[in-house]
């Protein structure tokens, strides 16, 4: 979750213990020691839509998440995704059954894999070769969208 409100708001936890700003402090400390091509953060893809407080708008959704890989692939970062799958007994799951909608997640790729090539960034490793339908782990779709010279 890229959003300060939005991370404020859905992930109470982290922030009451870690803070949004302490995680990317600690993101880009541990790029200092193991190398920024090995630090490969997570984001969860289409939560920022959840209501009742996240984007409304795809476009609006989209941005904010764009601005999060920007912060991070301009420092040589490359983060991953995995979907947000509504868990049907927690609130959010119960308000958003159907999770994010798929305009989101295509325009979410696109813009992953702009942002990588704006950048001159390779797939991060240990996801296996890029490329469509060559993922490894049920949780890399994003290396789908990747061409193959891009490993």
């Amino acid at each position: 979750m890229w959003d300060k409100r939005l991370f404020e708001l859905y992930c109470p936890g982290k922030e009451r213990y870690v803070g949004r700003e302490e995680w990317h402090r600690r993101i880009l400390d541990s790029a200092e020691v193991f190398g920024p091509r090995n630090v490969i953060p997570n984001f969860v893809a289409g939560v920022e839509m959840a209501a009742p407080h996240g984007f409304t708008n795809v476009g609006e959704a989209i941005d904010s998440t764009t601005e999060g890989l920007e912060y991070f692939m301009s420092r040589g970062i490359t983060p991953r995704f995995t979907t947000w799958c509504p868990e049907p007994t927690t609130p959010l799951g119960r308000t958003n059954p159907e999770g994010a909608p798929l305009e989101y997640h295509v325009r979410l790729l696109e813009a992953y894999r702009a942002t990588m090539d704006a950048h001159g960034l390779s797939s991060p490793p240990g996801y296996g070769p890029a490329g469509p339908g060559r993922a490894v782990f049920s949780v890399s779709s994003f290396m789908d969208t990747l061409s193959a010279e891009a490993s």
